[in-house]
């Protein structure tokens, strides 16, 4: 176990333990959606590690006990998902893990490889995955883990089969010879027969009636057989067709599948399956960064062809689809739109100005808040007086990115001409306890509307004030 003192620690310990897990199991869902380069999983990843980090600089080491559907820390449960099919606890558990160490000197590649070969395993499926197996290939050096010694005894049956009844009279064998007569043959031939019509329901019943399924294996199979129905074929035939992708290295077979690709792209779009067109993009990503060092041809061609079909995608076209309603799942629009890349911007701000969808509205602010933790100063500079609902929207994203440079993007509201927007930009300068954002309150105060005055002397004020009220 963790040698944590005895003086008040273990509880911080538990919660550490309890917060990296919750953290890893999103991240491991992160990461199985989509590839290593994209935001979300580059993200979620350094999250990740800032956390096993932080625990192990104030912990020698960290031992969870695993469980089928839980990972406890000294007898208590830190983690916990029922869930089998997408359960952290039970990958491991399933293959025999019984228990977790994470020791001091854990560096982010080593942590990085650990998450890539746990992916590798959580995408296999259920009869190929073995993370022991690829635990004990990797050797991990500040990484371990313990297995039941007997597991795999005790999860294969001893098939009992009855002994071979010989119909012969052996206790005449010491006597040299031995007659078979008419009878003895009629026998013999006989329980041939009756054995060989008994053999094949025995056969038949072997597994079930050696090794019947538990309570805990017979849900297991259920879930994963509802699942399996609930996948859509488009994406069953994406997964086989990169399957096959990934393997194939003649330079005509692999031209014609690229050049199926673009085509296929295409077709999705016309039936505005925008989620499945965002995951051929997506997987498009992640098998070029595969193929990036053992065949970096095959990863140009990649290259080519994901450019050739992002530089295609018309916007307008788009643009054209998500006014006549014909966007269904405005997550996975804006997924798709993520995927096409900068270009895709503009659209998402006409679409954030123009459309009175609500659902499409909130999905397209969450899109441009998500553009302003990458790049804010782009974010500001889609503000227009032409585009009021856009610009406020701007204002509410700037103020909730809890970026400092947020804060010198919010003056260039002062020239607006929108007074609804300069109000937003004082309230949002006004809740920010930083010199900048007072300094450039003050040049509020010459605004020649009289209620931008009076809101952004206010902000002053209550800015000059400490936490009691009074003047500090």
């Amino acid at each position: 176990m963790s040698s944590a003192s005895a003086n008040g620690t273990q509880p911080e310990l538990r919660e550490g333990i309890r917060d990296v897990f919750q953290t890893f199991a999103a991240a491991l869902g992160m990461i199985k959606m989509f590839p290593p380069d994209h935001v979300s999983v580059v993200s979620v990843r350094g999250e990740l590690w800032a956390k096993v980090q932080a625990l192990l600089d104030a912990h020698r080491k960290v031992d969870v006990e695993v469980r089928e559907t839980a990972f406890l820390f000294e007898g208590e449960t830190v983690y916990k998902d029922d869930n089998l099919l997408k359960s952290l606890p039970y990958l491991f558990f399933k293959d025999g893990v019984e228990r977790l160490v994470f020791r001091r000197g854990l560096d982010e590649a080593e942590f990085r490889d650990f998450l890539d070969l746990i992916r590798a395993d959580a995408v296999l499926p259920a009869e190929e995955s073995d993370i022991v197996n690829l635990l004990w290939e990797r050797e991990f050096p500040h990484i371990g883990y313990t297995t039941a010694d007997d597991y795999l005894e005790a999860k294969i049956p001893a098939l009992e089969r009855k002994p071979w009844e010989e119909p012969v009279n052996t206790a005449a064998f010491d006597r040299g010879r031995i007659d078979i007569v008419a009878e003895d043959m009629d026998a013999i031939l006989k329980a041939g027969l009756s054995r060989a019509a008994k053999e094949p329901q025995e056969n038949t019943d072997a597994a079930g009636s050696a090794a019947p399924l538990d309570k805990r294996e017979t849900q297991f199979l259920q879930a994963l057989l509802e699942t399996e129905r609930s996948i859509p074929a488009e994406k069953e035939f994406l997964d086989l067709f990169f399957d096959l992708l990934a393997l194939e290295d003649r330079p005509a077979p692999l031209a014609s599948m690229l050049q199926f690709l673009d085509s296929h792209h295409g077709d999705l779009l016309k039936r505005s399956d925008f989620g499945h067109a965002a995951l051929l993009l997506g997987r498009m990503d992640a098998l070029k960064s595969d193929c990036f060092h053992q065949t970096p041809a095959k990863s140009r061609d990649l290259d080519r062809i994901s450019h050739r079909i992002r530089e295609g995608v018309s916007l307008a076209g788009l643009k054209d689809q998500a006014e006549h309603g014909k966007v269904e799942d405005a997550v996975s629009f804006f997924r798709y739109l993520e995927q096409v890349g900068a270009r895709a911007v503009p659209l998402a701000a006409d679409l954030f100005e123009e459309m009175e969808d609500g659902i499409v509205r909130s999905e397209a602010f969450a899109y441009l808040l998500n553009l302003g933790r990458q790049n804010i100063e782009v974010l500001a500079g889609l503000a227009r007086d032409s585009m009021p609902v856009l610009s406020k929207g701007i204002v509410a994203a700037l103020a909730r990115t809890k970026d400092r440079r947020a804060i010198s993007q919010l003056a260039r509201f002062k020239d607006s001409k929108l007074k609804a927007v300069r109000l937003d930009a004082v309230k949002a300068l006004a809740a920010i306890d930083d010199p900048l954002a007072r300094k450039i309150l003050h040049g509020f105060l010459a605004d020649a509307d009289p209620e931008v005055r009076r809101a952004a002397a206010a902000g002053l004020n209550d800015g000059e004030k400490g936490t009691d009220g009074r003047p500090q």
